[in-house]
Formats: C-alpha cells, structure tokens, sequence
C-alpha cells in the first residue's frame, strides 16, 4: 500500500479536500495533478500537497486511494489514463456533480478488483450567503453534505472510505442513486446556466438591444451573473453530459413558462400576484432549510454514521506527516 492519496484536480474542491485531509493530521503524502501546470504549482507553493506529477501516467502505481475533482467532461479520459495502473483493490472516489455516464463507463472497463465511488460535496450555509466571496478561505464543506454514488455491489470497505471522506471535510454523507442526482444537478446547476445565457443572448440579439443595454440594472446582472466567470468549452462538455436529465428539466420548465405567459395575457393580477407569492415563498423555505442544513425530516438516505477512527485514519494512521529524515 502506498502512503500517498492523489488528488487529481486542485481547483477549489479538490483544494479544500486536501486542506481537509492534511487537517485530519493522516499520516499519509498528498499527491497533485492538474491539467493546468500552473495551477498545480500554486496548489504545491502553498503546501496544499506534498508533491505534484505531470501527468496522470506518473502516479504511484500501488495508490490506493485516487480523488479525481476535475471538470466532469474530464472525468473519463482521467480515468482512462488511470485504470490500467490501478493496484488490486485501489478505489477511486470521483467529485463529480454528473455520475450516471462515468459510472457507465466503469461498469465496462474499470479492472475487476477496483472500486468507484462519486463523492459529491455541497457546501454548507455558505453555498447560499449572500456574498459568498467574502466566506472564510477554508471553510470547505463543513455543515454541508456530501452525496455518496455507488455501483450495486461496491465493497463495504470503500463505502467506509467515502464516508470517512464526508466526516473528514465536514460534511453529512448520504446515499443517492446517479439517475437522482444528475437530475438533481441537471436543475440546480445545469438549468440555471442555460437560462442565464438564454437571457443574455435573446438580449443581445433584440432589435433594441443598444437603448436597452443603458437601462439594464441589478436585476439583469444578477440573472446573468453565472456566465462571468464560466469556461465556455468545459461547461459546454458537462450540459452535453448530462444533457438527458436537462432535456427533462428544460420541458418541465418551457410548461412553466408557458402557464407564467397565460396568467400575463390574461391581464388578472390576481394570477399573477398568486404565482410571484407562491415562488417567493418556495424561496423562502429553501433558503431558511438550506442555511440550517438539518435535514434529518427529509427524506435523504443518510449514511450511517462512523464510529471511532474513520476507514481512512485506519488505513493511512493518524499523527502529522513524518519528514523524510524521520522516516529514514
């Protein structure tokens, strides 16, 4: 077994994972990848892990433990590159918010012997504070929870591991199908992006767009806010992959519209005074439910919870990361 965890992935998730692991004081070495050299040089200055590789084909053989949190368009290629090096009994846990196609793809070539798992964390209350920028630097997923996906028939042990995971960075793990989460994903990830676009571009396309742009306001801004900071070709990679569950979402939302446009022609305010109260009220609950994250009424299939020394503080130890002059 190799005293070394890969990190695949140093972007903010998979930066907050180690940050998270190194705090668990695990006796274990952090290795980084990311497909962006300079990325992973920040992530190696700032001592986020131990050691950085180039490639995907320069990871230590007998890893047991791979935690890919890269885009989810590159998810399979990096799996590509690491099956045929995988030990007998590696896992890799996959961050992930789109599953059901990387979980198809594993079905028919992962080695037998190896076990996935998609490990997605949320954030807690801070996912939906106002300005979440101004959020401590590591605050990471405590209070939040982390969605455990899984094939039929994954070994207990690697179940454990994905949970110890979830303790670890702080967050409650429950079980969900992969058809429930893409769909879930689909909706409040997905879907939101399409309408910021739809609105930019229907805008921007309009006749009287160059009058209209001088007029624009808080409210556009912030309906348009997603696209500022987004990678057109990345997450133009994760809507196709999910692309079944946002067809379904996306007809589910033309019918909405499609009854907000009859309550306007039917120029009734009572309609639509119903239907704006109904949505700020919805609102409402969400944002008091998910600031308070207690989701035990709910029905989520919660993870049983660990006791003792977690899976991985079994597997890697516990005590701080002994220098390489100790080790001898």
């Amino acid at each position: 077994m190799s005293d070394e965890i890969l990190i695949a992935g140093l972007g903010t998730v998979g930066s907050s994972i180690a940050r998270s692991l190194r705090q668990a004081k695990l006796d274990v070495g952090l290795v980084g990848y990311d497909t962006q050299p300079k990325v992973a040089r920040a992530a190696l200055k700032a001592k986020v892990v131990d050691r950085i590789i180039r490639d995907l084909d320069e990871f230590p053989a007998e890893c047991d433990l791979c935690i890919l949190s890269l885009p989810p368009g590159e998810m399979v290629p990096a799996l590509e590159s690491l099956a045929p090096r995988l030990a007998e009994g590696a896992l890799v846990l996959s961050t992930s918010p789109v599953q059901a196609p990387i979980m198809a793809w594993c079905a028919e070539h992962l080695p037998a012997g190896r076990s996935y798992v998609g490990a997605v964390p949320v954030e807690g209350a801070s996912g939906v504070a106002p300005e979440p920028e101004a959020a401590p630097e590591h605050e990471g997923y405590a209070g939040g929870v982390m969605a455990l996906v899984m094939p039929h028939g994954t070994p207990q042990s690697a179940i454990d591991v994905a949970a110890s995971l979830a303790r670890i960075v702080g967050a409650r793990a429950f079980f969900l199908d992969p058809a429930e989460l893409d769909a879930a994903t689909a909706a409040t990830d997905g879907l939101p992006i399409l309408l910021a676009a739809a609105l930019m571009n229907m805008s921007a396309r309009q006749p009287g767009w160059r009058d209209a742009r001088r007029l624009t306001g808080s409210a556009f801004t912030r309906g348009t806010a997603l696209l500022a900071d987004l990678d057109p070709q990345q997450t133009a990679d994760t809507l196709n992959l999910n692309r079944a569950s946002l067809s379904v979402k996306l007809d589910a939302l033309l019918s909405e519209l499609g009854e907000w446009r009859a309550a306007l022609e039917s120029g009734e305010d009572e309609a639509l005074t119903r239907r704006i109260s109904d949505a700020a009220q919805a609102r409402a609950a969400w944002i008091h439910a998910r600031r308070k994250g207690d989701w035990e009424a709910e029905e989520m299939r919660p993870a049983p919870p660990v006791e003792g020394p977690s899976a991985l503080e079994r597997m890697f130890g516990l005590g701080r990361r002994k220098g390489k002059t100790e080790r001898g």
